[in-house]
């Protein structure tokens, strides 16, 4: 999967995802280390697999709620993080709006996970508003500048993104 809008470590990110090459506890416990527990370290509701971190974990899942509310796409489907990441979100008639609206779900899918790893590794309270503002910020810094063609506005932006889906 390539997307020229986002940085290299995002699309590296997106394989290591799609290949289930985090460091989740699950994966960590198949290739034999010994862990206290296997259970997600945010929510105790589920194992901490890659789709449970980064979709089905209740902080994770209020992320992607604000997300599509943001874009005014309404409620999230149920979809694998693997469809996600591969752009099976909403249709548009403009190939560069696929690719934005793809650029900011692997920024959410990047920011949940960094966000996990400060929850876990520095003991850092979730704040899923300030998260949801992270990947509002880290989306258009990002896909701004690597957007050849038409510069983003960030009143639009912030206001109505579902917009860049077809004026492109």
């Amino acid at each position: 999967m390539r997307n020229k809008l986002v940085p290299k470590k995002l699309e590296i990110f997106v394989w290591r995802v799609c290949k289930k090459r985090l460091p989740v506890k699950v994966e960590l416990d198949k290739r034999g280390i010994d862990l206290h527990s296997v259970r997600c370290p945010l929510c105790d509701d589920g194992l901490e697999t890659v789709e449970h971190s980064l979709i089905f974990c209740k902080c994770a899942m209020d992320v992607w709620d604000r997300v599509f509310r943001w874009w005014g796409l309404g409620n999230m489907t149920n979809l694998s993080i693997t469809e996600i990441l591969r752009g099976n979100g909403p249709s548009s008639p403009s190939s560069i709006g696929r690719k934005i609206w793809q650029g900011v779900e692997w920024v959410c899918a990047y920011l949940i996970w960094k966000n996990r790893n400060e929850m876990v590794f520095r003991g850092k309270c979730w704040n899923s508003p300030v998260a949801l503002n992270e990947i509002q910020v880290k989306s258009f810094d990002w896909i701004s500048r690597r957007l050849k063609k038409k510069k983003l506005d960030w009143h639009s932006w912030i206001n109505d993104p579902s917009c860049y889906l077809n004026s492109l």
